[in-house]
């Protein structure tokens, strides 16, 4: 089941994703800020795991209060996000940085008990059971600490962004700071297709079919995106460049929100560019 967090104070900009075996898990929290309202959809719920693709404020934020309201829970992250759950001062600041706009949307974590994380790996299975399932799969590119998870029965695979976007306003791919790691992220999606999953799970936003469309056409845009951010980087300061991509007539349309992601999105493949100089080109 899904749960629109109304992030930013809109709907259908993210989701969390309720499984029920005989057991209940949490993918996804939302941020800070929505966490009050998922809290009350999950009122009475059982919740043995709370899983999180990756520590960013707008997937991560909310654990802390979370497992407040319910002491049997586990928050399941990357090794490498598990310390800014149980102490989130720099992805604070980090947010701070990446946007203003934005950053005060996210409100504000509270630390998760280190007691109550439990840091996954690739391969990690966690049975819920009634034959619900999820397989753990390291997904680096847009985070080195990102998970994705792999529902087998039903072959759904919660993709967190490591997608990208899917029926949003904004169709940028998810470069955003402190940095996008190409190569990796390109080796993720190839593997994610392998798993043949039969729907992906975007948290921004729902349910997709036609899985290996998808992820082969996140790829190619990737591409293209970081060709076309580098060939503006040349002799053209940032603000310009951000400035030109804004102009494109497919975010004139965006409010003011939006605008600020796509923003972001580019300060965030700049920052890459450095790293990505070698990255592979269109075939």
């Amino acid at each position: 089941m899904g749960i629109d967090t109304h992030q930013f104070g809109k709907l259908g900009g993210g989701i969390a994703y309720l499984l029920r075996g005989r057991r209940a898990a949490l993918i996804e929290t939302g941020t800070a800020a929505s966490a009050d309202r998922l809290a009350s959809r999950l009122r009475g719920e059982n919740l043995a795991y709370v899983f999180v693709t990756h520590v960013h404020l707008d997937h991560g934020g909310g654990a802390g209060r979370l497992v407040a309201d319910h002491p049997e829970a586990t928050v399941v992250v990357h090794p490498r996000g598990a310390p800014h759950l149980a102490d989130p001062s720099r992805l604070i600041r980090g947010a701070r940085l990446a946007s203003p706009l934005l950053s005060p949307l996210y409100g504000a974590p509270r630390p998760v008990p280190e007691h109550r994380i439990l840091e996954a790996h690739d391969g990690d299975r966690f049975d819920l059971g009634d034959d619900v399932v999820l397989d753990v799969v390291e997904s680096p590119g847009h985070a080195p600490h990102h998970l994705c998870f792999f529902e087998r029965s039903g072959r759904i695979l919660f993709c967190g962004d490591a997608a990208g976007n899917h029926g949003t306003p904004v169709d940028t791919p998810l470069t955003v700071p402190p940095r996008f790691d190409l190569a990796k992220g390109l080796g993720t999606l190839r593997r994610l297709k392998q798993l043949d999953p039969r729907l992906l799970a975007f948290t921004h936003f729902g349910l997709a079919a036609g899985a290996a469309t998808l992820l082969d056409r996140y790829a190619a845009r990737l591409i293209a995106w970081f060709d076309r951010i580098g060939e503006l980087s040349r002799g053209k300061p940032v603000e310009a460049i951000v400035t030109e991509v804004l102009a494109d007539r497919r975010y004139a349309a965006l409010g003011e929100l939006d605008r600020g992601l796509v923003e972001m999105c580019v300060r965030g493949a700049l920052r890459s560019l450095p790293d990505n100089r070698t990255r592979p080109t269109r075939r």
